[in-house]
């Protein structure tokens, strides 16, 4: 009966169209689209990742530059929806690779690029968990787009990635200028994972994330895992708002932020630092490693962002 169905749809299709195709959108809206941006476009900010996001989306998922004579490729994800790592490892043919661009699967063509060849974050094709990471003293990615045009009146955010955290003082994301910041620290250098939106120093701001994590990357003692932040209103108090914390779809902090309190910065974005200035200088350069981050411009709620967080985990075996 379902081989009826399924053929009598492709007759249908093939009559307007000429071919069988697979529409992107959801017949089934109370189970979960293939790819998590399929319905939740709204209201995002950058998309990146190492795998598939948005079945719409045809462009590569990352432009890789090869030490050896420093050409540069742009790469796909194969038909498991993962970056084709057997492809870059035939292209890179024993040479180390580093990162060009990674690219904006949210439609908006917000790209986290690095020109400068010295400040570009290195490549690893783990056929398990593939990633890059800066070498903690001035690599970072840069998303050349106005801060106040990725959060919500300069405070509220929501982001969502698949992060490898390292104990050393540093900034896996964000902006900062002294206080006036909106960043992560992931962790520090006392093993506590912290959450500034807005400015330094609201309290609670950080959880303590004492796993086995290595100072200075590489290094086999770290744990990969999912993270995320939001900083949204509070209904219930018009003074307040909220700040929440979240590791591997468990709470771990979820306190009051003044709502008076936001960052005015209009500099770009940095992925393995804060970018400080239209310079696009960096502070606190990181050894984060990074597969995946998903950033929306509001607050959103639990039942929204939760469906990402078990389909990041789910996917990347977390």
């Amino acid at each position: 009966m379902k081989q009826y169905i399924k053929y009598w749809f492709c007759l249908l299709a093939i009559s307007y169209s000429g071919i069988c195709q697979i529409t992107h959108y959801n017949q089934f809206p109370t189970k979960q689209p293939t790819h998590i941006l399929d319905e939740k476009l709204d209201n995002i900010s950058f998309a990146y990742s190492l795998r598939l996001l948005e079945s719409d989306y045809e462009g590569p998922l990352i432009r890789l530059r090869r030490s050896s004579d420093n050409a540069e490729e742009d790469f796909f994800c194969t038909d498991n929806d993962r970056i084709d790592i057997a492809a870059i490892d035939t292209w890179r043919n024993g040479s180390n690779v580093f990162v060009v661009t990674w690219y904006d699967q949210s439609g908006l063509s917000r790209n986290a690029i690095q020109s400068d060849i010295n400040f570009q974050p290195q490549f690893f094709s783990d056929s398990i968990q593939p990633y890059f990471v800066g070498d903690g003293t001035n690599d970072l990615l840069i998303i050349q787009e106005n801060f106040q045009n990725l959060v919500e009146n300069g405070k509220n955010g929501s982001v969502f990635g698949v992060l490898y955290a390292t104990d050393r003082s540093n900034t896996s994301f964000g902006v900062a200028n002294g206080s006036n910041r909106w960043l992560t620290h992931i962790n520090w250098s006392n093993e506590r994972c912290y959450f500034d939106p807005g400015y330094c120093c609201n309290n609670p701001r950080y959880f303590t994330n004492n796993i086995p994590t290595h100072p200075t990357d590489p290094g086999s003692l770290g744990i990969w895992d999912q993270y995320s932040f939001v900083r949204r209103d509070d209904p219930a108090n018009a003074t307040t708002d909220r700040i929440i914390v979240r590791l591997g779809a468990i709470e771990k902090l979820n306190g009051d932020f003044p709502d008076s309190e936001f960052c005015n910065l209009t500099v770009n974005f940095g992925l393995g630092a804060a970018i400080t200035n239209n310079m696009n200088d960096g502070t606190r350069y990181s050894t984060t490693r990074f597969a995946e981050i998903i950033m929306y411009n509001i607050g959103l709620e639990d039942s929204f962002f939760e469906e990402i967080e078990e389909n990041q985990i789910t996917f990347w075996n977390l």
